[in-house]
């Protein structure tokens, strides 16, 4: 390898860890014949002992959905039964080996990496991918997810890509790598030894480096031409120079076959059949295919004939007229007559197309459902939006348009999604249904990845008409709405959307109706009146993971905590079976925050943490950032060093796009940080600063901070203010029958009490307490009774109390609370230790997840797939686990859990 000794050395160390067990990958960018395409050659040849897969993407398949994963996986589909049921069903249906559901872009992905994975058990694995950037997008964000989770796999993947054309190939977790041009010592170097006719002088080479700026390929190109005088106008891009020097050469040995070069460059699929069957509709010859007359240019390898460099490719497409592109184009989708080449056929009839042509647009809409079908979000949206072009003006072309849309959601291709929103609203004939539906996809990108105060103001006005037009299909869309009302610190919502469902007839055993009894419900009981009869059972019987988990938030603003949980659970267990890693992000916030009030912080920060990695897989930053507020809550709740920095970096996050919620999350950290420690004053400036909760109509995030406020104002002195505080938070919980509620509110009772019934709220706080499911705050109701009982001198009373929230506070890991704790217990005159901590409270979030897991007796196949993760990593992690907890067993490890875990 002339002059790439760098890059040489970096594959070779790819290929050396890989084989010890770590894989990795490299993307190699640079402009045409740079030299890529021989480093992966290289890589390959280097790789000794391992199974090499291949695949080369090309221009017209940039939009097949996974077509470049099914090229580079096709010589090892035979393994893909040996995969779990869901795993192997997804490949079989993509590739259109079977019928089935469409599987999830992420379920693929798993499916993809677990393929690789048992591959790489009987032998390391090298997938080499030549022009990356003409693969398709759901095969990029594919490989992207694999190379996330390549630390323990003996896989190694290696890209080439220009950066300038097609797809950005920029993937997270694989090192970039730009290649520059030779420097002049090795451009000599490889001129001597394959630059082949005459000797160039010292003063051609020169003129030859400077013109090609040491591009290799350019270089072996360009010697043995006429070089243009010293002095001359400059020459054009080196791209053009190079495709009319392959163009010379063709037309020179092969001019009788140019069309059906032309033929070849215009498929992309490198079916045989299929260019045997279009050259015949054009009375193109195909004989210099069987005789071997193409074998410079084209190279077959059993499957599919392509171009031995895309150079030669696209300059042989781009030699043919427009007209003849065209014709050829229209042959293609004569000769793919079956059902599993619609979509490709539809494909080439757009590109064959000119002017409006509503043939060529639906043929391209029915191939956008099969696209989806598929799971390739990124071609049913190229799909819809072609077929939008050739659509006269009306309804229907605005409704592709917001398909389109919904379709780049889906694929996480945020400014795409944007940009076919502001195309389909400037459409003058879209139906009233379509504008609504148009509203809520531009809310969804706005509340995942922009303002959600901008999303909230978006559906708005289509509320009341959704109800009026299609109440059930647009019941997600009005219960985000009220979700939305929480989030954005807008208790108003409520109010607008108690009016608005009054006069709506909702059936008790339809689950999309029954949402709305429940969403009525709570709104009803936030406006301080009578929630009517709790007939929303049939909620349960949702089967959309997003509806699932609002009608759980909804469900526990009525108090109905129990309810809640089932459903947010179930629709992350829906979500992973169904590889929805969009829909699963978001819901583990739900889950985490449930966590948090359940003091099971563990649990909470692997909810949070695996969230957070899914939203930003999922482009869904806001999700991100308010999993990272939750972080940084269960970090000051355990008394970690590190929560005070983290909650200021989320704050700063948060308030960059205003979200209320995850501003709440971290103000509520920093706030507990400096109660614990007894800053109080400071502490209540935190617990202030989320606001509303003084107004008349406060918030629900501000009323959810009172009782840590007015804890903060007692202690500081501020009897007044904290006593107005109760008052209010008194009239905000009597909207809910929750047991933890009405605990919290005895508590700020007995705080503000001055008539000696103080012992009284006490006792009521801790017997609702044991009703319900928060031991973090049952914990803090003895502490501060106990912090009472010793200053009122009772001090065998108090021991009992701080006795009993030091112990529960270690237990759950509320590290900062049990030292204080511990204080007042020596301030009573007994002495206290520190308890050992379990052994499940020192694994990281990873090991949780798969420990807990295996505490629920699934398999190593079973976790991975639930956790999107090979099954080697778990494993990996599992022996981790074994040595933290000095066993040997996973029966062993089941007994830790059954004896650890929290109720």
């Amino acid at each position: 390898m002339l002059g790439r000794d760098a890059e040489a050395e970096l594959l070779e160390s790819l290929l050396r860890q890989a084989a010890e067990g770590h894989g990795g990958g490299v993307v190699l960018h640079g402009e045409p014949g740079i030299g890529k395409t021989a480093l992966l050659s290289y890589a390959a040849e280097r790789a000794t002992g391992f199974q090499v897969l291949r695949a080369v993407g090309v221009e017209p398949e940039a939009d097949l959905a996974y077509a470049t994963l099914h090229q580079l996986l096709f010589p090892v589909l035979g393994s893909v039964d040996e995969l779990p049921g869901p795993q192997a069903q997804a490949l079989h249906v993509l590739f259109g080996r079977a019928h089935g559901a469409p599987p999830d872009a992420f379920l693929v992905a798993l499916s993809a990496l677990s393929l690789l994975s048992l591959l790489a058990g009987e032998k390391p694995v090298l997938c080499v991918v030549d022009d990356a950037h003409w693969a398709d997008q759901p095969t990029l964000k594919t490989l992207a997810f694999v190379a996330r989770r390549l630390d323990n796999e003996p896989v190694v993947l290696a890209l080439a890509a220009r950066a300038d054309e097609g797809h950005a190939t920029d993937l997270p977790h694989l090192r970039r790598v730009p290649l520059m041009g030779l420097n002049p010592d090795a451009a000599r170097a490889l001129l001597a030894e394959h630059g082949g006719g005459r000797r160039l002088s010292d003063v051609e080479q020169n003129h030859l480096l400077a013109a090609t700026g040491g591009n290799p390929l350019a270089l072996l190109e360009l010697a043995g031409k006429e070089m243009p005088p010293e002095g001359t106008q400059e020459p054009p891009a080196m791209t053009d120079e190079l495709r009319r020097s392959f163009l010379t050469k063709i037309q020179a040995r092969h001019a009788a076959s140019v069309p059906l070069l032309q033929l070849i460059a215009a498929d992309g699929s490198g079916s045989v059949d299929t260019i045997e069957k279009a050259a015949a509709s054009l009375r193109i010859g195909t004989d210099p295919l069987h005789r071997a007359e193409l074998d410079e240019l084209l190279t077959y390898d059993g499957a599919r004939l392509v171009f031995r460099h895309p150079l030669i490719r696209s300059a042989v497409y781009h030699s043919a007229t427009a007209d003849r592109r065209a014709a050829m184009h229209r042959a293609f989708a004569s000769a793919l007559d079956t059902p599993a080449d619609q979509h490709r056929r539809a494909w080439h009839l757009g590109q064959a197309a000119a002017g409006h042509d509503e043939q060529a647009a639906e043929q391209l809409e029915r191939s956008a459902e099969q696209a989806a079908l598929r799971g390739g979000p990124a071609a049913a949206m190229a799909a819809l939006s072609r077929a939008a072009e050739l659509t006269a003006d009306g309804p229907r072309r605005g409704r592709r348009l917001w398909n389109a849309a919904l379709a780049a959601i889906g694929g996480g291709f945020t400014a795409a999604a944007v940009d076919l929103l502001d195309r389909a609203e400037r459409e003058p004939h879209l139906e009233e249904a379509d504008r609504i539906a148009l509203a809520a996809i531009r809310a969804t990108v706005a509340e995942f990845a922009g303002s959600p105060e901008d999303a909230m103001d978006l559906i708005r006005p289509w509320i009341p008409r959704a109800l009026r037009i299609d109440r059930r299909l647009f019941t997600p869309t009005i219960v985000m709405y009220a979700d939305l009302g929480l989030r954005v610190n807008r208790p108003q919502a409520w109010a607008d959307l108690a009016g608005w469902l009054d006069d709506v007839s909702l059936a008790p055993d339809d689950p999309r109706d029954a949402t709305l009894r429940l969403l009525h419900g709570a709104c009803l009981a936030h406006a301080g009146r009578d929630p009517g009869p709790r007939d929303w059972a049939a909620v349960e019987s949702l089967t959309d993971p997003v509806t699932m988990t609002l009608a759980g938030a909804i469900a526990r603003r009525v108090g109905d905590y129990e309810l809640s949980r089932r459903l947010c659970r179930q629709a992350g267990q829906l979500a992973r079976a169904g590889g929805s890693l969009g829909a699963l992000a978001w819901n583990l916030e739900y889950q985490a925050a449930d966590e948090i009030a359940r003091g099971r912080f563990g649990l909470a920060e692997a909810y949070a943490e695996e969230g957070g990695q899914f939203a930003a897989e999922v482009g869904q930053p806001n999700t991100a950032c308010r999993h990272q507020g939750l972080l940084a809550l269960c970090a000051a709740i355990r008394g970690r060093p590190e929560a005070a920095d983290l909650a200021t970096d989320v704050l700063a996050e948060a308030s960059g796009r205003n979200l209320a919620d995850a501003m709440a999350y971290a103000r509520r950290a920093l706030g507990l940080i400096d109660l614990v420690a007894g800053r109080h004053r400071e502490a209540a400036r935190h617990f202030e600063a989320i606001g509303g909760w003084d107004t008349d109509m406060p918030s629900d995030l501000a009323m959810a901070v009172v009782p840590d406020l007015v804890e903060a104002l007692v202690r500081a002195g501020e009897h007044d203010r904290a006593a107005a505080a109760t008052a209010r938070y008194v009239r905000w919980t009597e909207r809910t029958a929750a047991p933890e509620a009405a605990a919290l509110t005895a508590r700020c009772r007995a705080l503000v009490s001055a008539d000696g019934d103080a012992g009284v709220h006490y006792a009521e706080s801790l017997r609702l307490h044991a009703m319900s499911g928060a031991p973090l705050e049952h914990a803090r109701t003895e502490l501060l009774l106990g912090e009472q009982l010793r200053r009122d001198r009772r001090r065998s009373e108090a021991q009992r109390h701080l006795r009993g929230a030091a112990d529960d506070f270690r237990r759950i890991g509320a590290i900062a609370w049990a030292d204080r704790a511990l204080g007042e217990l020596r301030a009573t005159g007994e002495s206290a230790r520190t308890a050992e901590t379990g052994v499940l409270s020192t694994l990281t979030p990873q090991e949780l997840r798969i420990t807990l897991a295996v505490g629920e007796g699934l398999t190593n196949r079973e976790i991975a797939a639930q956790l999107f993760l090979s099954p080697r990593t778990v494993d990996y992690h599992l022996r981790k686990v074994f040595q933290k907890a000095a066993i040997t067993s996973r029966a062993e490890l089941m007994r830790l859990v059954l004896a650890e875990r929290p109720a």
